[in-house]
């Protein structure tokens, strides 16, 4: 998804950093992005349509063998509540599906792998319809397409054309997103991430060009300062 927020400072930089290190992809990366969407194209297959996004190392383009994997999952539960283990049993099949089945079956190096988040598409439907009726996952759709890296996108792409021109939502969630960006950035593992993406750079003996560095601490910094 394009940046809605061109013009946002936080988010510009996180997304200059993050297209800076996807320079030097590595094949894990790679290599996890084609099986997490072979996996979507076997759940695919059984008529139920889903999507990933991806977050941490596979997302910057940094993953390395022993890396793990955190994902958004987006799918139909089948009513327009949140999704919830209590309301949706499939959250628990696709989960079981994941982690004792298909990536071992399909993973040449298995990985750890993390769901984060699930967003319900027919709620998210809903919310794009109904303005008013639920604003957060409406942000959070806004808050994943635009920092994550996608996989099996097409289920999802229609929702992303549906508010791609709603200047009124980006307008009532930037603030909102800003912060939730601010604070990602104050955790002590994202720090930490930098660092590794950092050292294995140099491990392949790329030289980082100190204005590219000056622009890593700046960003970092970012969460230094009182919001």
């Amino acid at each position: 998804m394009r940046n809605p927020f061109p013009e946002n400072e936080t988010f510009r930089k996180f997304l200059g950093l993050k297209d800076y290190f996807r320079n030097f992809t590595t094949k894990e990366t790679m290599q996890r992005t084609r099986e997490l969407a072979r996996a979507a194209r076997l759940i695919q297959s059984t008529g139920e349509k889903i999507s990933f996004d991806l977050l941490g190392s596979v997302n910057f383009g940094m993953a390395v063998e022993n890396s793990d994997v955190d994902i958004v999952m987006y799918l139909d539960c089948g009513h327009d509540e949140e999704a919830r283990y209590d309301n949706t049993p499939m959250l628990r099949i696709y989960e079981s599906l994941f982690f004792a089945t298909i990536l071992k079956e399909i993973s040449h190096n298995p990985f750890k792998l993390q769901i984060v988040d699930f967003i319900n598409l027919r709620r998210l439907d809903r919310a794009i319809k109904e303005p008013g009726f639920d604003d957060d996952i409406l942000a959070r759709f806004v808050f994943y397409r635009t920092i994550c890296r996608g996989v099996n996108k097409l289920p999802i792409r229609k929702y992303e054309q549906a508010i791609s021109g709603n200047k009124e939502l980006f307008k009532r969630i930037e603030e909102h997103l800003t912060m939730a960006l601010v604070e990602f950035t104050r955790s002590s593992s994202h720090r930490m991430s930098f660092n590794k993406y950092i050292s294995r750079l140099k491990e392949q003996d790329i030289k980082i060009p100190p204005s590219m560095l000056e622009k890593i601490q700046e960003y970092l910094n970012m969460s230094d300062k009182p919001g």
